[in-house]
């Protein structure tokens, strides 16, 4: 069955005549079983971006979705079951949903809250200078790896004050994309930048015990983002989260599936294949900008990276 997706706009707090239940809050899809796609629910094929304000959140199955998703509650209690954990949730709570993990809301009461689902691949996060804040790191990537084991008390928790300011944040995204004035792309992806960065930084400073750990590994995430240039060693990497080598390298390859001097490799060919497509730079130049000393180690490094040559991704 299709139904009629409309966006739904942004609302303030402190405005209780504006907290209104709207029927279009239910409009979901409906027919596609647990897993929601994104030609589903992205109105724009053009922008990967999603807003959808839910007040009251209406009763939804355990589903996943190929897309990520930003959370904030905005007034209420529930219990989210994620991964089969549950973990209650009240107004203020900001929180990632990664693709391709099941989840729903149960025993809600006044349950209203913010979804804003969006690609990250699509959008090219990972060329954005907000990866060299250590809050983006532990809020986007972190605090769901580690949901479980810290009991979801690494989560951002916004004071009042601060929701109403995010809220009026998501007000505007939604007006740009709702509205599609000329440019409202470029609008819409710098106003969830705006948005990513507030949050990154609120996290950073509110640190919990258990949001501090996070912290530190993302920290360590930034500091190899901003230095990739340079020579960076583990022992260096390990100092600044305050652990050991051997502590430091296990629960960063449980956060993000490679060993921390991997994951400089790929940071380094990423950036040499931006270089790589939008200039005409040598490719030995490129090597030895991007923190390679050898051109001869920079095409192994790039062909395990990128599965291929540095030559060929520069021609396809």
């Amino acid at each position: 069955m299709e139904q009629n997706l409309r966006y739904c706009p942004a609302l303030r707090l402190d405005d209780p005549d504006k907290l209104q239940h709207n029927p279009a809050m239910t409009n979901y899809p409906l027919g596609f079983g647990n897993r929601l796609k994104k030609n589903d629910f992205f109105e724009d094929p053009t922008l990967s971006l999603q807003v959808y304000i839910r007040d009251p959140q209406p009763e939804f199955p355990l589903h996943s979705h190929n897309f990520d998703e930003l959370v904030i509650i905005l007034k209420g209690t529930a219990m989210h079951v994620i991964d089969k954990q549950e973990f209650p949730v009240k107004a203020g709570d900001v929180f990632v949903i990664a693709q391709n993990h099941e989840h729903q809301y149960l025993e809600m009461h006044g349950l209203a809250l913010a979804n804003i689902l969006f690609d990250p691949e699509a959008l090219l996060m990972h060329q954005w200078d907000i990866r060299t804040l250590p809050g983006f790191h532990a809020l986007f990537s972190l605090e769901p790896a580690f949901r479980t084991l810290h009991n979801f008390k690494s989560r951002l928790q916004l004071s009042e004050p601060q929701l109403n300011q995010i809220n009026e944040n998501i007000h505007d995204l939604t007006r740009e994309t709702e509205q599609r004035n000329p440019g409202y792309r470029v609008m819409a992806k710098g106003l969830f930048m705006q948005l990513a960065v507030t949050l990154s930084r609120t996290y950073s400073s509110t640190p919990s015990e258990e949001s501090l750990d996070l912290l530190r590994i993302g920290d360590a995430i930034a500091h190899i983002e901003m230095h990739y240039t340079e020579k960076i060693t583990l022992d260096e990497l390990a100092k600044k989260s305050h652990l050991s080598q051997r502590h430091f390298t296990r629960v960063f390859q449980e956060c993000i599936g490679r060993s921390p001097i991997d994951h400089l490799m790929h940071v380094r060919c990423q950036k040499a294949a931006e270089l790589l497509k939008g200039t005409d730079r040598t490719i030995t130049d490129i090597a030895f900008a991007c923190g390679f000393s050898d051109s001869n180690y920079f095409t192994r490094c790039f062909r395990k990276v990128m599965e291929q040559t540095p030559k060929q991704y520069r021609n396809a």
